[in-house]
């Protein structure tokens, strides 16, 4: 009998310290970390469905975060336009979150901007080594069409005294349509 008692002691006190353990997460309700893992890239059109003649726009992405607003990565924005100039924008992702509706947006400043001119023509102003404006890119899953699309808050790379156009993880409509690519979202 005493074995008996000793075993139902020890199978209790076993059970408490294992609820007491486990009692603070369960009670603050908070959710356990989540690990998430964003691969993108996209060829885009700002102006409708279809290839867009004469120039290359492109957004690529790869972040990773396990609460949203700690994330780590880069996006790099691209657009080649018809005259082969181009304007490139590399981001430094500090957030990463998922909407209800299956949006994967990314934010964070630009880190540089880069341009590239053809012979001939004058190249513009640099940004200011304090210009890092918050920018945000939302990759948008398939609509009942079957077609993706993308919203891109960047930043106006001729006026370096407008505000930004991206705010810290919030996201930004879609304004560009996937051509090509998509995106992958693990966790």
């Amino acid at each position: 009998m005493r074995k008996l008692i000793a075993g139902l002691a020890l199978t209790t006190a076993a059970a408490a310290l294992a609820a007491a353990t486990t009692a603070p997460a369960q009670a603050t309700g908070a959710p356990r970390p989540r690990h998430q893992h964003l691969h993108a890239w996209t060829l885009l059109n700002y102006r409708g469905p279809g290839p867009l003649p004469d120039e290359r726009f492109t957004a690529q992405a790869e972040a990773h975060t396990t609460t949203g607003d700690d994330a780590r990565g880069h996006a790099t924005v691209q657009h080649v336009f018809p005259d082969q100039s181009v304007v490139r924008a590399e981001v430094t992702i500090d957030c990463l979150v998922t909407g209800a509706d299956g949006a994967v947006t990314v934010t964070g400043p630009i880190e540089s901007l880069h341009f590239t001119v053809p012979a001939g023509q004058e190249e513009p102003t640099p940004a200011p080594s304090t210009w890092h404006p918050e920018t945000s890119l939302t990759f948008y899953p398939a609509d009942a069409s079957g077609e993706q699309r993308v919203g891109w808050a960047g930043a106006d790379a001729l006026d370096y005294d407008a505000p930004a156009k991206g705010a810290k993880c919030r996201p930004t409509a879609p304004d560009s349509w996937v051509i090509r690519g998509g995106y992958t979202l693990h966790g």
